[in-house]
């Protein structure tokens, strides 16, 4: 069940007053609860979810309260752990990728 959950696309640099975002895709057939699960960077910073993600259906989940920034602009890793801490997906990019106010797509 938990292998439908993948990163879908984060913006890295926001424009404006945003937030760095990272999109998730519930590519199975059922709801899948993401209570307990988090999302982790390169250094190990975890930023925990919750919320329910319906079949089909995109969640973009604003990275709020990192004051130093959780996505590196000049380019990191993104884990998705589920609630045993398991690693569910699993992204890169570099910082050529990055743009301001752009989706990097995974």
């Amino acid at each position: 069940m938990e292998g439908g959950i993948r990163i879908a696309g984060a913006i890295v640099i926001p424009e404006g007053d945003g937030n760095e975002t990272v999109t998730l895709l519930n590519a199975s057939n059922r709801d899948v609860d993401l209570t307990g699960w988090a999302i982790a960077n390169k250094v190990k910073q975890r930023y925990k979810l919750q919320g329910f993600i319906q079949p089909g259906q995109f969640m973009s989940i604003p990275i709020i309260g990192q004051s130093s920034g959780f996505l590196r602009n000049k380019g990191d890793i993104i884990t998705l752990l589920d609630q045993r801490g398991l690693k569910v997906d699993g992204v890169s990019y570099t910082k050529h990728q990055v743009k301001p106010g752009w989706t990097v797509l995974f």
